[in-house]
């Protein structure tokens, strides 16, 4: 008798979680899987409005982007994978280097510097683009070069084929590390204090204490907080359509801007929805490496 009333109470149980499950599922369906099955069926086409083409052609589409049909789409993706990795670095290097030095400063200076560093972070990333545009970056204003003499001695790094991948590198790199840094300073601030004083005691010099014991114990932040940030930028978009728009040339093209150039510039819906597969199938991969991350470095904890 009683293990029937349990069965009960537990089927009404599982019954009641579905009224406020179904709203979610209809979000999900509406916002998530019928745009991708959109993008998917129009990647499998001929489907171009500016020549006026619209027919099935299967995988020829996926085909052309791989075998060099369309040598911009490889480039864009490998300067895709290039642009990621030295913002990681660069976001790496700046935000650890920050977060440690308010780990060694007292309270009242930390609760300071930190909340200076993370000014950047508070503006939306196309404000920050075209701040840096106007009045950073000549030949589109640059008058902070001007205010400082140097706007016929520096040459425009936005105009500049060569440079300019550099300068979207500096404005990222200058907008997000901030978010990188909050992390890395919250992660310090959980290490045990007792063990860097015991190191401390035993005469273990800064170098030996980072290397053996805070870089160490930081390995999940670190693995996770870059994780994360390796899929935000590969999926970058703002900061180089608002800089340069994939310029000069094709030159800062990564793969969210060339998609986008080739689907709502160009029109050719068929060739920018087989981009965005991919693109999307790459993020995906990042974001399993990320969970599976995680739930080896937490998961024995829960």
């Amino acid at each position: 008798m009683d293990q029937t009333k349990t069965r009960e109470r537990a089927r009404r149980k599982r019954q009641g979680f579905w009224p406020f499950l179904i709203p979610a599922l209809i979000g999900v369906i509406a916002l998530i899987a019928v745009p991708i099955g959109f993008t998917l069926y129009y990647s499998l086409r001929n489907y171009n409005l500016q020549v006026g083409s619209d027919s099935f052609t299967g995988f020829d589409n996926y085909v052309r982007l791989f075998t060099g049909q369309n040598g911009d789409f490889v480039a864009a993706l490998l300067r895709t994978f290039g642009y990621v990795i030295v913002v990681i670095l660069f976001d790496f290097v700046l935000a650890m280097t920050q977060a440690l030095l308010l780990f060694n400063m007292k309270p009242a200076w930390a609760k300071f510097w930190r909340a200076v560093f993370i000014l950047p972070i508070l503006v939306i990333p196309t404000a920050s683009a075209v701040f840096w545009r106007n009045v950073m970056y000549a030949p589109h204003g640059g008058e902070f070069l001007k205010v400082l003499g140097l706007d016929g001695i520096v040459p425009p790094p936005l105009g500049d084929p060569k440079l300019a991948f550099w300068a979207i590198i500096v404005v990222v790199v200058w907008a997000w590390s901030p978010w990188v840094f909050i992390l890395f300073s919250t992660g310090l601030d959980q290490l045990d204090r007792t063990v860097l004083e015991a190191s401390m005691v035993d005469g273990a010099s800064y170098w030996q204490r980072l290397r053996t014991i805070i870089f160490p114990l930081m390995r999940p932040v670190i693995f996770v907080t870059l994780s994360f940030k390796a899929l935000d930028s590969f999926l970058s978009f703002p900061f180089v359509w608002v800089l340069t728009q994939g310029g000069p040339g094709n030159s800062t093209h990564i793969l969210s801007t060339f998609i986008y150039q080739q689907a709502f510039n160009l029109l050719d819906y068929g060739n920018g929805s087989a981009m965005a597969i991919v693109m999307l199938l790459i993020s995906g991969v990042i974001s399993v490496a990320a969970v599976l991350g995680w739930q080896r470095f937490y998961g024995k904890e829960s």
